[in-house]
């Protein structure tokens, strides 16, 4: 199975004058944001738990130390966004596009994150420890000294990433594409069940 695009309709998603506040009322009414694009937002510290998006855009945005917990994004790009000590754990990322963001020290634990691809990111220190990843490609990034432990693997691609000092215990390589590859250069032997 191929990794597949993000959804987003042929039209451009709608410009939010406040997308902040925009969230907030989507959050209070339990409804995801959908078909909107979001630009030039800073928030810090904020809690954000459960927030859903749909088929939206996020440009430029900062998401610092904020609490997403539970979180839902499918069909959702994010330009240019930085999401430093975010907590996303037990979130949900299908068919996802993140391009150019900044992730250092952010928390993806227990999440499911399927058909999403990291393209000339910064995701050091990053902790995605009992995470699934189905269909993942990572690419012109770093996720130096990140925590990829006990996560289930299927098709993930690593092109070009740094992953100096990451932590892989208790994951299989072997559901990598290029496991081979990736073995040889972080200096360790991959051994079959039972050898």
């Amino acid at each position: 199975m191929k990794r597949q695009e993000p959804l987003i309709e042929t039209e451009p998603p709608v410009e939010v004058a406040d997308g902040k506040e925009l969230m907030e009322k989507k959050l209070r009414e339990e409804l995801p944001l959908a078909g909107v694009k979001i630009s030039e937002i800073v928030v810090e510290e904020e809690n954000y738990e459960r927030i859903g998006a749909r088929r939206t855009v996020f440009e430029n945005c900062r998401f610092l130390a904020c609490d997403m917990e539970r979180c839902e994004f499918s069909d959702v790009i994010f330009r240019r966004c930085d999401f430093s000590n975010t907590n996303f754990r037990r979130g949900y990322f299908k068919r996802c596009l993140f391009e150019n963001c900044k992730g250092v020290g952010v928390k993806m634990t227990e999440c499911l994150i399927s058909h999403v691809r990291f393209s000339g990111c910064m995701f050091s220190y990053a902790n995605l420890d009992g995470s699934k990843l189905e269909y993942l490609e990572a690419a012109e990034s770093s996720f130096r000294a990140a925590g990829i432990s006990d996560c289930f693997c299927r098709e993930v691609r690593w092109e070009h990433v740094e992953l100096s000092e990451v932590n892989f215990f208790k994951t299989s390589l072997r559901k990598m594409i290029q496991a081979v590859e990736l073995s040889k250069r972080l200096g360790i032997i991959i051994k079959e069940e039972g050898a």
